[in-house]
């Protein structure tokens, strides 16, 4: 809500509507709004992604190590083989 309420605020003075000196603020406005959204996407989507895959990876990692632990190299199940 405050990332909606921040862009509706700041889209006027992109735009240049009812400003004296629009030219002025117009790309700093420009610049906040692309930064709300950029932060808002990382924030809502890519974190919580990453946050996902890494999980996994652990996960991963966890399963593997178990497995070379009951197995390690030079045991005597590979030697049977």
């Amino acid at each position: 809500m405050t990332t909606l309420a921040m862009g509706a605020g700041m889209l006027p003075i992109a735009m240049g509507v009812g400003i004296a000196d629009a030219s002025f603020r117009s790309p700093m406005a420009i610049a906040v709004i692309g930064g709300l959204i950029t932060s808002t996407v990382l924030s809502l989507l890519v974190v919580p992604a990453v946050f996902t895959y890494m999980d996994d990876f652990e996960g991963l990692v966890r399963r593997v190590r178990a497995k070379l632990r009951r197995h390690p190299k030079g045991s005597a199940v590979e030697e049977k083989a």
